[in-house]
């Protein structure tokens, strides 16, 4: 019988690859990958970078073309330390690209599936849940958020280890847990692995009222022994971060209208069980919106017909403590999700601290989503076993009835959907003749769908279909379901489309830098909008045409604007401020930055910006910046300014000289006699280090216009000297005349520090287990041969008194 269930068990295996290898064809078998949203644009380039370090054989510590100099490391998204990473040192990068999707869908399934197994969950419901968790809306629509993605989809083998460490009590358990933990926490999405802790309590707690392990205080040891081990071993990961943390904005609250922004609206939860929008290449963003009037963070949260199913009977069926609990958590979930809409999550917002440093709360439906899964699961078992034949013909029944009636009132009179989805506040612009007729179809198809299902649960309950025949049937029309409406969620093209797309500039300038100057007041590079119509496939190429940040980092380009996440105080002071600066002065604070190059995409009026080109096929402008300074100068003007707002505020005055005069954090007075004459040269420029020669007749401050950060140190004629902060956001050094070299070497404390406390950690965990076994035997030894001393010392003593006696 066990070799049966084995058998079964890597045939439903089996199947769940062949499903995901026809869910990512186009991805295995045509070269093509996932291209929506910021991918082409953040997370490909990102990846690009790492790969580019891995095969140089180095650590990526430092990225010079992002941001004037950024930390990628420090970076949680750049995963530098997820096991996977790997990858992208043994294969080519697209090709990388590709095996990371199909791995981590691959992760998912097999997780899932094997989680339900160790809930003795039938096979045929094991196999339905792993699609659900696999290829629902809410994965798929990941798959475009890419940490989010990797993070999500070690949840089930998350809750599985745990399980197993929990009930066996076993050193090695707790261990294998913790480095699934840590491959979560390392794949990017800190909010991911703080959502699947909270799953992981409340599954404690499941377990706890069932009786499965001991008391409370075996939950809370193990809890906190895993919680030392993760953080021990991801401190190579979060000591860097921590540190940029601290340069960032994120010591403060992010902003309530920022934080607030990409609340999950309501009514969408009808995306449950009708998409929302479908994929639609003839218009410019890939998709036609149905019953919204903006793209959601979460693009779909399509669970297939199945869940109308599965949802109805666990609500008819499940034990009322069943009910009100997971009733009760996917509320709250829904509420926290909901953001703005609602008044609970502006008071947490308010009064707790964590959520100060969240973004977008429609997050918050990773939890919804798997607590939707389990109930669903649960009710498609009870509809199985149909114990009560009265609900379940009123739920096969009622489902393809109730979207019948919905479909022909619609049908009959289109004005009501009108009606329905005012008061709901949905844009009017969405009720369109194409946009109804979209939503008219995905009904025909549910109906269709539905009365499908509804078959085949009628079949088996009334036996004229053999067990194993109605369960494949049900099996593939739930896959084939969510595969026709999420697979499209990919929006695939051909990978050599990032290689081969034309560009505005085709060789990067030499040490100098492109900023992307976006429509409106704010200069953060978070909007694009052009004028016209472009197609598809054009606007999809539009970042990579005119080299927005940070897409041309693929190509060896260079960036002064910072779209990570966390924000750099400096630059987020910068931002502030030019945002609130008169256009007209605003080329003047460009010079300072070693910008060359303005890309736009409506004409500018700023002095200082001189038009190069127009490039109507790419709906853009090209600018130069006059007398930009170049990438490393000598300035002979120190000016003393530790106020960030002060400093910029001079930099973009007419009165200030840029290759004079350098506003720096420190006291410096430089005397002089004669009138300076000095020449800078980079010699070296590599991603963690910049030598130069320098030849003055004066003393002077040679300024490099990188990012000033800590880890940075640098050498005059190998002699460590001080690194000063110059025009706020850049490094500089004092020198004396002569001729000098200069280095500067990123060498992070914080990275050093994380990597001995992360080594010292797997030591420990690797060698526990040895010391704890030779301990024990050594016990063992002990106490084995004590006794026979004993025993032959006694013998002894009353040998000699014998002896004595007589």
């Amino acid at each position: 019988m066990k070799w049966q269930h084995k058998t079964t068990d890597c045939l439903a295996l089996l199947s769940l690859a062949a499903m995901l290898m026809s869910f990512c064809d186009e991805i295995i078998f045509s070269g093509k990958i996932p291209f929506f949203r910021d991918l082409a644009a953040y997370f490909y380039p990102i990846k690009f970078s790492v790969a580019g370090s891995f095969k140089a054989g180095h650590l990526p510590l430092w990225e010079p073309h992002m941001a004037t100099g950024f930390p990628i490391l420090a970076e949680f998204q750049s995963a530098v330390f997820y096991p996977p990473s790997v990858i992208f040192y043994l294969v080519p990068f697209f090709a990388a690209i590709q095996f990371s999707y199909v791995f981590h869908y691959a992760v998912a399934a097999s997780g899932s599936y094997i989680l339900l197994r160790s809930w003795t969950q039938p096979i045929y419901l094991c196999v339905i849940g792993s699609i659900l968790f696999s290829f629902g809306g809410t994965m798929v629509s990941l798959t475009n958020l890419l940490n989010h993605f990797q993070s999500a989809v070690w949840l089930p083998w998350l809750v599985y280890c745990w399980e197993r460490a929990v009930e066996n009590k076993r050193w090695s358990t707790l261990v294998v847990f913790s480095m699934v933990a840590v491959c979560q926490l390392l794949a990017g999405s800190p909010e991911v692995f703080a959502f699947s802790a909270a799953l992981l309590v409340l599954d404690s707690v499941r377990m706890y009222r069932k009786g499965q392990s001991g008391f409370v205080s075996c939950y809370v040891a193990r809890f906190s022994a895993a919680g030392l081990m993760i953080m021990g071993i991801a401190m190579v990961q979060l000591l860097p971060t921590a540190e940029l943390i601290l340069q960032s904005r994120r010591d403060h609250a992010i902003p309530a209208p920022e934080a607030f922004a990409w609340s999950l609206r309501p009514w969408a939860l009808i995306g449950l069980f009708l998409p929302m929008l479908e994929p639609d290449t003839s218009l410019s963003v890939g998709v036609r919106l149905l019953l919204t009037d903006r793209l959601p963070l979460l693009l779909s949260n399509y669970l297939g017909n199945i869940a109308v199913f599965g949802f109805c009977s666990w609500l008819f069926t499940a034990r009322m403590r069943e009910r009100l609990v997971i009733a009760g958590l996917i509320a709250i979930s829904l509420l926290c999700a909901f953001g703005s809409y609602t008044p609970v999550y502006p008071e947490l917002y308010k009064w707790l601290p964590g959520f100060h440093s969240i973004r977008f709360p429609e997050k918050f439906y990773f939890i919804t989503f798997a607590i939707l899964v389990l109930g669903i699961i649960r009710g498609i078992g009870a509809l199985t076993d149909g114990d009560n034949c009265r609900t379940t013909v009123i739920i096969l029944l009622g489902v393809p009835m109730g979207w019948l009636v919905i479909y022909l009132l619609v049908r009959l009179n289109p004005i009501l959907l009108g009606h329905w989805i005012q008061p709901l506040e949905w844009a009017h612009a969405t009720l369109n003749p194409a946009s109804i007729a979209a939503i008219l179809f995905s009904m025909e198809k549910q109906i269709a769908i539905s009365v499908l299902l509804a078959g085949i649960f009628l079949l088996h309950h009334l036996k004229l279909l053999r067990a194993g025949l109605w369960q494949i049937l049900l099996v593939l029309v739930v896959f084939v379901d969510l595969s026709v409406a999420n697979k499209p969620l990919h929006f695939l093209r051909d990978k050599n489309r990032i290689q081969d797309a034309p560009r505005i500039l085709e060789k990067p300038p030499t040490h100098a830098r492109i900023f992307y100057y976006p429509p409106g007041n704010n200069l953060h590079p978070s909007f694009v909008s052009v004028t016209g119509q472009p197609s598809y496939e054009k606007g999809t190429e539009v970042a990579l045409n005119n080299l927005l940040p940070n897409a041309g980092l693929m190509y060896g380009f260079e960036y002064f604007q910072d779209i990570d996440a966390l924000g750099r105080r400096s630059y987020t002071d910068f931002l502030n401020f030019i945002n609130g600066l008169a256009p007209e002065r605003r080329g003047k604070l460009l010079q300072v930055l070693n910008v060359k190059y303005v890309v736009t995409f409506h004409a500018l009026n700023v002095k200082g910006l001189k038009l190069l080109h127009e490039f109507p096929e790419h709906y853009s402008r090209m600018y130069e910046v006059t007398d930009s300074v170049p990438r490393t100068y000598l300035a002979s003007h120190p000016v003393y300014d530790p106020d960030p707002i002060s400093t910029l505020r001079r930099l973009s005055t007419d009165m200030f000289d840029p290759a004079r005069e350098v506003v720096i954090d420190a006291p410096i007075r430089l005397e002089r006699e004669t009138e300076f004459r000095g020449t800078a040269n980079i010699e070296l420029y590599q991603n963690d280090r910049v030598r130069i020669t320098a030849r003055l007749h004066e003393p002077g401050i040679l300024v490099l216009t990188d990012a000033f950060y800590p880890g940075w140190k640098v050498y005059v004629d190998k002699h460590p000297k001080r690194i000063l902060r110059a025009n706020y956001l850049f490094r500089g050094v004092e020198l004396t005349p002569g001729n000098h070299t200069v280095e500067f070497v990123y060498d992070p404390a914080s990275f050093k520090i994380g990597l001995f406390i992360s080594l010292m950690t797997l030591a420990l965990l690797l060698t526990t287990p040895l010391c704890v076994r030779f301990l024990r035997g050594h016990v063992i030894a002990v106490c084995q041969s004590a006794p026979e001393g004993i025993h032959g010392a006694a013998t002894a003593d009353s040998h000699v008194t014998v002896d004595q006696t007589p």
